[in-house]
């Protein structure tokens, strides 16, 4: 993986770290095992992750150091050594060798505990203090051959350890789904347990100086971030794109049933999506909606609401989500919500004096309430000040008898998608809406009558419309995603890199990863707490 890695950022260097895991990882997908196998790939297995002019350059590249029975071995095989196999007149020449003491590294499994060693035997998952202790050990000898590893060579090592003892470490949820690659928690601690080493150690940093809060806040302060709702692609899709039109379809015959929906939906409004002919019209021109929606420049919301006004009613936007994922989501949050919901409030309610203030007074809050149906709500509660997020980056609160023309006028809505919570408390709201782009597009009623269908109508949008989660709740978001509805690619969706700063409120740099590290060790810190409880 590492040689891949190498082989792309020579052509692409200014590439960011985040991506290249990303796209690495999808090349091993798609059955790239080395960089001789490069030569193969085609615009269509990477053009969702990367620009056209970036996949173009790569195909060139790829194209100009296999060209002529010349130059048989520009591409290296995975044996021999990367400075080796190059030639010079290649254009992806620079790439450096990989250090050796990765491929001969062996993970120091005689020096791990018993208790350790029987559980990895048994195919169960270990402690977290024997998992904390096979990491120091791990470490210890990583550092006898490079004082820092770099992140690639902890990754070298991490997938070492899932491939040996695969049920003992990989990363996977509740019902037992592969999350992401399946050992980016096992890449964050060993990286983090060398940080942890080194730190104020100088002469071991091997390529830059230790980052400081005045250089994450060093900027303009007349410089604010721009609010705008970023787009991202085919992130966890399944349906991004449609190559072809339903049978017997065309481009105009498609174009001909939008106008006919546009007709109804001027004379019936919402109501319109009850009507059967509604129905089959959206089914068949699925594809022609995202073409719309996928275009560059992407399509205001406002926009969108025109050309396709009944992806606004909750029924089709929800038809639209599983299309595109294949996930039922509605049906799925509704079976998990309260019965994961409870769990996470005892999860927390146990060890109640191990938490930041905060999060205890939103669990006390939450716990006095406590009326039926609302853990799924109150967990989401507790998510946000755990992941130390405001409410107020997922959910408004207005009165009861607030009209979509009210809260447009009076709340100064984002432009980032909300739940507007109708009520005194966000947890004694009756009704909601949902707002994107500064404007309410779903308004509140019958089909907004519990928490988990607002849920699901937020959820729905940043698939539908390809929109990136918001900086300020991308912790609870992607929670959310990967441990409620359970889709787990290898990337985030949210690729912003400057955010507000907690602290002083000034626009800072943001750190990104291509999983969220703090919702990874949540979601193994949880299923260990009850499989040792269980």
């Amino acid at each position: 993986m590492d040689s891949i890695e190498k082989a792309i950022q020579a052509v692409l260097p200014q590439l960011d770290e985040a991506k290249l895991e990303t796209l690495v990882n999808e090349l091993v997908k798609v059955g790239v095992e080395g960089p001789d196998d490069l030569q193969f790939i085609q615009e269509d297995d990477i053009k969702h992750l990367l620009t056209p002019i970036q996949c173009r350059k790569i195909i060139h590249s790829l194209k100009v150091c296999n060209a002529g029975p010349s130059n048989p071995q520009l591409i290296p095989s995975s044996s021999e050594p990367l400075s080796v196999a190059y030639s010079s007149t290649c254009p992806i020449s620079s790439v450096s060798t990989i250090s050796a003491w990765v491929n001969s590294f062996e993970v120091p499994w005689n020096k791990v505990r018993l208790t350790l060693r029987r559980a990895v035997d048994a195919g169960e998952r270990p402690a977290p203090d024997d998992r904390r202790h096979l990491i120091k050990v791990t470490v210890d000898a990583m550092r006898e051959r490079s004082l820092n590893p770099t992140r690639r060579e902890c990754v070298v090592v991490a997938k070492a350890i899932t491939q040996k003892y695969p049920n003992s470490f990989l990363d996977k949820n509740e019902e037992g789904d592969l999350i992401g690659c399946g050992y980016f928690s096992i890449i964050n601690q060993l990286k983090t347990r060398v940080e942890y080493l080194n730190r104020g150690n100088s002469l071991s940093r091997l390529r830059k100086h230790k980052r400081t809060q005045r250089d994450d806040e060093d900027g303009d302060d007349d410089q604010p971030a721009v609010a705008t709702c970023a787009r991202i692609d085919s992130y966890g899709c399944v349906r991004w794109q449609p190559a072809d039109y339903p049978d017997g379809e065309t481009s105009a015959s498609l174009e001909e049933k939008k106008l006919e929906m546009i007709d109804i939906f001027s004379r019936e409004g919402l109501k319109g999506a009850e009507r059967g002919r509604v129905e089959d019209l959206m089914a068949i021109t699925y594809a022609k909606q995202r073409e719309y929606i996928n275009a560059k420049p992407s399509p205001s919301i406002l926009n969108v609401g025109k050309e396709w006004p009944f992806l606004f009613s909750q029924k089709f936007l929800l038809s639209h989500f599983t299309t595109l994922t294949n996930v039922e989501l509605y049906t799925r949050l509704n079976e998990d919500m309260d019965k994961k919901g409870k769990r996470l409030l005892d999860f927390f309610s146990s060890q109640i004096t191990k938490w930041r203030k905060e999060v205890r007074a939103v669990l006390k809050e939450a716990i006095k309430k406590g009326r039926e149906g609302s853990d799924g709500l109150a967990a989401m509660l507790v998510m946000l000040a755990h992941f130390k997020e405001q409410e107020e980056s997922l959910f408004l609160i207005a009165d009861e008898t607030t009209t979509p023309a009210d809260a447009e006028a009076q709340l100064s809505l984002p432009v980032t998608p909300r739940i507007i919570m109708l009520g005194e408390t966000i947890l004694t709201a009756k009704k909601w809406m949902l707002s994107i782009e500064g404007r309410v597009v779903i308004p509140p009623g019958a089909h907004m009558a519990d928490f988990t269908t607002a849920l699901a109508a937020l959820f729905a949008c940043y698939y539908v419309f390809k929109l990136e989660y918001q900086v300020e709740a991308s912790t609870t978001l992607e929670f959310v995603q990967r441990f409620l509805v359970r889709i787990n690619p290898d990337s985030n969706k949210c690729t912003a890199k400057e955010q507000m700063s907690k602290t002083t409120g000034r626009v800072v740099k943001r750190k990104t990863s291509y999983m969220n590290p703090h919702v990874m060790s949540f979601i193994r810190d949880f299923t260990e707490f009850y499989l040792l409880t269980d």
